[in-house]
């Protein structure tokens, strides 16, 4: 078998530019173009360019609306992007990644002002975390690069994360295997704060060894967590994870999808929730562990379609167990693959879509077709959404007003929210 060549990594030029704008990944767009982290519009530097991307040896010049981050690593960690920006130019940059990718598909709509849903903070982070030589390196991994940042904290997650950090250190420490080059022995901790207290999940264990439960089950009885995993397995659990979706109480999957702050779930469930008001037949796609499906429940009846098992499990154990819900249906399927029919929409009054980045194209094809009078757009794409509102659009819809949500600051991430009116 033919073995493929490595390409040459390109040649390194030294060059003065000056950003012209911050892109829609939250890198400065500069003469060239060249992407480069850490610029704002306006500042000239000094850059070491390989092919299209920078990286800046020396800033020769500062904007007026540069600030000085509140992390100590926000230059090189990945995890955020933009603390070194005025906060209202940074707002009205989000906002614009909306307006700009409504722009490109040709779709007009009223767009409202960002609302900032960081709230008390994210709510789920996911560590790396890698041993080099006798230290354990635990963090985040750096921007445009793919090293770990050594963190102390993490400002931007939510009290219960921050405190938890030093003991996370420990026990990646434990856990994380001897390697002969960096990034082999890497070992990832996706750790979301539940009602119920931590859900740790731990991946990237070469084995599960007999040491590797002891310590995890040990690390649970001191600091009082309420689940850990290994590589998916349950190590130990002292009590089921919750995150409360309205009346009903649910035990997402380990490591499973959860809307990033809880300020955030609860904004975008309000604008479904209203947007719902009346229906007496509702369809959830990609309803994930129910954060809609849940409380939509409470007064129609619910069809929740997802394609994670577990995520559905999660929401059919929860729908069982919660009195007063109308009834829930759930159907696993791959939606991308097999979207939901005309006939199978048959009857049903409100439908909401929350799809992956990718959007959900051949299923808003299948919308635009219906005769459902009320659909529910929930993004975490506008490149995407806009698409598929155009899709929509074309087949009769009309588009209330966009409301764009802020639960990544600092980032380049943006959640959209629209409702979609028939005729």
């Amino acid at each position: 078998m033919k073995q493929r060549r490595r390409k040459k990594p390109q040649p390194a030029r030294t060059a003065d530019l000056t950003a012209l704008s911050v892109g829609a990944r939250g890198d400065a767009v500069l003469e060239g173009p060249v992407f480069a982290p850490g610029l704002l519009p306006g500042e000239r530097a000094r850059l070491e360019v390989r092919g299209e991307r920078g990286r800046v040896i020396e800033r020769l010049s500062d904007s007026v609306e540069r600030v000085e981050p509140f992390c100590p690593v926000a230059d090189r960690c990945g995890g955020c992007a933009l603390q070194h920006w005025d906060r209202e130019a940074y707002r009205a940059w989000k906002r614009g990644l909306v307006t700009d990718a409504l722009k490109r598909a040709d779709v007009i709509a009223q767009v409202g002002d960002l609302v900032d849903a960081s709230g008390q903070g994210r709510r789920r982070a996911t560590f790396h975390a890698e041993r080099a030589g006798k230290r354990v390196e635990f963090g985040f991994i750096e921007r445009a690069g793919e090293r770990i940042v050594d963190i102390p904290g993490c400002p931007v997650s939510v009290p219960a994360i921050q405190a938890a950090i030093p003991a996370l250190r420990r026990l990646a420490g434990k856990l994380a295997p001897a390697s002969d080059r960096p990034g082999r022995g890497r070992i990832s901790l996706a750790v979301t704060a539940s009602d119920t207290g931590l859900d740790i999940a731990v991946r990237g264990l070469p084995e599960i060894t007999l040491d590797n439960r002891l310590d995890a089950a040990e690390f649970a009885q001191t600091e009082n967590t309420a689940r850990i995993s290994l590589n998916g397995e349950p190590a130990a659990e002292l009590r089921r994870p919750e995150i409360a979706f309205g009346t009903a109480k649910v035990s997402p999957p380990a490591g499973g999808f959860l809307q990033a702050t809880e300020e955030g779930e609860r904004v975008l469930a309000e604008h479904v929730l209203k947007a719902a008001e009346g229906a007496t037949k509702i369809v959830d796609l990609y309803a994930g562990s129910g954060a809609f499906a849940l409380r939509l429940a409470a007064f129609a009846p619910v069809l929740a379609v997802e394609g994670e098992a577990d995520a559905l499990a999660a929401l059919r154990h929860a729908a069982d167990r919660t009195p007063g819900l109308k009834p829930v249906e759930t159907k696993h399927r791959d939606l991308a693959a097999e979207p939901l029919s005309l006939m199978e929409m048959t009857g049903v009054d409100c439908v909401v879509i929350d799809p992956p980045r990718n959007g959900a194209k051949t299923q808003m094809e299948r919308l635009s077709d219906s005769a459902v009078p009320v659909i529910v757009s929930v993004s975490c794409n506008p490149a995407t959404f806009a698409r598929d509102a155009a899709i929509l659009i074309e087949g009769g819809y009309r588009i209330g007003p966009v409301t764009p949500v802020d639960q990544f600051v600092w980032t380049a991430h943006v959640e959209t929210v629209a409702v979609f009116r028939r005729g």
